[in-house]
């Protein structure tokens, strides 16, 4: 099987050659991407290359409000520092600015997001007087991504979800505060961005891009952060009109999501999905890649499990027996293997680069 036909077959749960190997952030067809990584990378790039079956995501744009409007203008400014550089920007809209401060790394680390442009409930209402003109992307750089690749790797769709949007407008403290506090607001904002992204990949689709769309953001909806009701209320009851969309013109849902999935689990199957991303094991999370595949299996494609801090931590010999239980607990349909994240150091070390070795080539030789 190729590449293409090995994810689609597991996402399906019908039978593959071989599970399927996708290895998150390791995007060896990036040649810009490639080229910005240290060399301690390098053995990983190449095995990946060997025997990785990668997703390769088409982003759609639209901005944080999903709208083309002119009467929203963004404004940067940038202070420079010695290990963090701060970035303001500001939106500017009808009914007056909004600022939210971001934080560089100059060493390689991860960014910060200091403030939100939500501070108060005033501030919905600038965010909301802004006009909704529907973004209208074009195609073709999807399906000339689809043609460069071919078969191998599948060329998906990448959108964010309602809730994502609600949360990068004033972030998890917030989000979590105001829907005990505010819920008719935070609805308010999950549904106009629901009816957004349901025009938008109702034209998505029209315009033939698909068949799998990958999502992602119901994370910040999940215990402990949030009630199986609020994922209910935030995540499923805007989602499901999105992703009936994508199936009834024969289309896959994928969707990534971190956390604690015990109490949710089965609300993925209301949602619409194909394809669930990571199935954390405890610790971080607190459901067995067994037992999910014995709940939700029979509907649903399991993609992950071996944690990233295994990854960069743990003895390789533990990685390896970790693998070989995901293979054994996921598979033989219905199942990709992956990490749980992508690799986020500029440099990996020795250790780490063995066990994304040890994960990839106990793959390579599983049966």
């Amino acid at each position: 099987m190729t590449s293409r036909e090995r994810l689609m077959a597991a996402i399906r749960r019908q039978e593959v050659d071989r599970i399927p190997v996708h290895v998150r952030g390791v995007n060896f067809w990036d040649e810009r991407w490639v080229a910005t990584r240290h060399a301690s990378y390098r053995p990983v790039v190449e095995a990946v290359r060997q025997h990785g079956d990668p997703f390769i995501g088409w982003g759609v744009g639209g901005g944080p409000l999903l709208t083309t409007s002119q009467e929203v203008r963004f404004e940067t400014a940038v202070v420079p520092g010695d290990d963090w550089n701060e970035h303001l920007t500001t939106m500017h809209t009808p009914l007056g600015p909004l600022t939210a401060r971001h934080r560089t790394s100059n060493r390689g680390l991860p960014g910060m997001q200091m403030e939100f442009y939500i501070q108060d409930l005033g501030d919905i209402e600038k965010v909301l007087s802004v006009p909704w003109e529907p973004p209208r992307p074009q195609a073709h750089g999807f399906q000339e991504l689809a043609q460069r690749f071919g078969e191998r790797g599948l060329v998906t769709c990448d959108l964010s979800d309602p809730i994502s949007y609600v949360h990068n407008l004033m972030g998890s403290e917030r989000l979590a505060v105001w829907s005990r506090t505010e819920r008719r607001q935070i609805l308010r904002l999950v549904n106009a961005f629901g009816e957004r992204l349901l025009d938008l990949v109702e034209h998505l689709l029209s315009a033939g891009v698909g068949p799998v769309f990958r999502t992602s953001g119901q994370e910040f909806a999940v215990p402990p952060l949030m009630s199986p009701q609020d994922f209910r209320d935030f995540c499923i009851e805007p989602e499901v009109p999105i992703h009936g969309a994508i199936h009834e013109a024969g289309g896959l849902v994928h969707i990534h999501c971190h956390g604690p999935m015990d109490k949710v689990l089965e609300g993925f199957l209301d949602i619409g999905v194909d394809c669930l991303h990571p199935i954390e094991p405890p610790p971080m999370g607190d459901v067995e890649l067994a037992e999910a595949k014995r709940r939700v299996g029979h509907r649903i494609c399991l993609e992950g499990n071996l944690q990233i801090g295994d990854l960069y931590a743990a003895p390789t010999g533990e990685v390896t027996s970790k693998t070989l239980a995901a293979l054994r607990d996921g598979g033989p349909t219905g199942f990709i293997l992956c990490p749980t994240a992508s690799p986020h150091t500029e440099v990996l070390s020795d250790l780490t680069v063995r066990n994304y070795l040890a994960m990839i080539e106990t793959a390579a030789r599983f049966q």
